[in-house]
């Protein structure tokens, strides 16, 4: 319904009528009784305490009265909340209506009274002032959804983060530095701990763990996937237990309570799942660098046979060469003749000569392929550390 279309039974309130006449003060409450809980004080510092007592939806307020008058009224009873006031005055100047309003009405009304005026005048302040609370209060829901909202950005934002930096992880260490990391970009106060084959890793947002803690975490890493004791929270996982110090209270932050809660169990299962791809990347790096010493024996085992070939073809040179040598030595006791000699010479000299073209045409083909070898094997063991992920 929009401000001025009510009937006589749409707006129902609380009024709170003060007139130090007590004649005025019963013609007043005879106009509002039939449309609303009518409350009546006869002077400044009665309208107050009752005011304070039970804050009313609007007050009709006199302007001439003993003690406190009309406009300090006001002014006092702005201080108590947020409500109409509407002054009832014989008054018809101007400067009298400007300093009813300067002390803070809502409207006015001359007195002697019309009741249809009177009426419809309370009815549409007591209804303004309920819708611009329902404004200010949707206006406040809506400013917390947006910060929720972005609260809820930045800390999905810490989440991908994690994950991120986390892949690339070579180590548990690395791993829970990066975890604690995250637990902190989170708010959190959080100790955190990995189990791997080589025994346990405990960081904490503070700084290295005491013993104690260390204890404390082994301890309650049995303790079922997710424990909570007052502001303690346990989340366990196979390899992977976090424990926050400082969860919001369960009464009156429960949405803040809730969201932490699932972020550390994002943040607990992420882990781990990255431990196993830690525990692929340490076997990939044994594995490389066992390959790594093999390749560097093959490259030396190929470089021998090659040196070892080489020297071969060297020494069947010499051989041939005393070989011919001493053939040629025995004519003086062989009786040969001198074209005998001749003929055995060149024949000799001959095949020497082929063993020692075909033995230096395999040579080279074989040292070619060889080399290749060495140099692939080369390039392999000095390309540095396998990345297989």
């Amino acid at each position: 319904m929009s401000i001025g279309e009510f009937g006589d039974e749409d707006v129902v309130g609380r009024v709170l009528i003060v007139d130090d006449e007590p004649t005025t003060r019963s013609l007043l409450r005879g106009i509002l009784a039939r449309r609303f809980d009518v409350v009546t004080a006869s002077s400044g510092d009665e309208a107050l305490a009752s005011s304070r007592e039970h804050l009313p939806d609007l007050v009709l307020l006199d302007v001439e009265m003993p003690g406190l008058d009309g406009y300090e009224t006001c002014r006092r009873l702005r201080d108590i909340g947020p409500l109409p006031v509407i002054f009832a005055t014989a008054h018809q100047s101007l400067e009298e209506h400007l300093k009813a309003y300067d002390a803070g009405a809502s409207d006015l009304v001359t007195k002697p009274v019309t009741s249809e005026i009177l009426l419809r005048k309370v009815g549409l302040a007591i209804d303004k002032q309920r819708h611009e609370s329902r404004l200010a209060a949707e206006k406040d829901s809506l400013q917390k959804m947006a910060m929720g909202f972005l609260s809820s950005m930045g800390e999905t934002g810490s989440l991908l983060k994690f994950m991120r930096a986390g892949v690339a992880c070579r180590t548990h260490e690395a791993l829970a530095e990066q975890l604690v990391a995250a637990a902190r970009d989170l708010g959190m106060q959080a100790s955190v701990m990995i189990r791997h084959a080589h025994g346990a890793t405990v960081l904490t947002t503070s700084g290295s763990p005491s013993p104690l803690e260390q204890s404390i975490l082994g301890q309650l890493s049995g303790m079922g996937r997710i424990f909570q004791f007052r502001s303690q929270l346990v989340v366990n996982y196979e390899r992977v237990s976090i424990i926050v110090g400082n969860m919001p209270d369960e009464v009156t932050a429960a949405t803040a309570a809730g969201r932490l809660r699932d972020n550390v169990a994002i943040l607990a299962e992420t882990a781990e799942a990255l431990c196993d791809n830690v525990d692929m990347r340490l076997t990939s790096m044994r594995r490389a660098e066992q390959m790594q010493i093999a390749l560097g024996g093959a490259v030396a085992a190929v470089e021998a046979l090659r040196d070892k070939q080489m020297a071969m073809l060297a020494d069947t040179r010499v051989l041939l060469q005393e070989l011919t040598d001493s053939i040629e030595k025995s004519y003086s006791w062989l009786d040969t003749s001198q074209a005998q000699e001749k003929f055995i010479s060149a024949a000799m000299h001959q095949s020497v000569q082929r063993i020692l073209t075909l033995l230096a045409a395999g040579g080279d083909d074989l040292d070619g392929r060889l080399a290749q070898v060495v140099d692939a094997l080369r390039q392999s063991h000095d390309g540095g550390e396998l990345e297989l992920f």
